[in-house]
């Protein structure tokens, strides 16, 4: 069971399209728990155990969708910086390259 949530959590982590997904749902989960706990729900949230519980929980799926986007973020970045650097030795190669061959009679 440990294996299987560890397989499936570095999925998420290392495919973009699935970790996108899965922050779209959690934002929309606590956004539908944000609507319901401040609607029809406010009086029926027992206290306190059952109030800290529901918003804990709202927080918690807030949180996991900012650090997915953080994780997200950190990921586009080094990958830019990953084919800045491709970019500039290709360049950098292309001009030596064009510097030998002026540099030859």
């Amino acid at each position: 069971m440990l294996r299987t949530i560890i397989l499936v959590t570095r999925g998420i982590l290392l495919d973009p399209r699935t970790r996108r997904w899965a922050m779209f749902v959690l934002l929309l989960a606590a956004m539908v728990m944000l609507f319901a706990g401040w609607t029809f729900l406010a009086g029926s949230i027992p206290m306190p155990w059952g109030f800290v519980a529901y918003w804990g929980t709202c927080a918690w799926l807030t949180l996991t969708a900012m650090l997915l986007a953080l994780w997200d973020l950190l990921l586009l970045r080094a990958a830019a910086r990953r084919e800045r650097r491709k970019l500039e030795r290709q360049i950098l190669e292309k001009q030596m390259r064009e510097r030998h061959s002026h540099d030859e009679p």
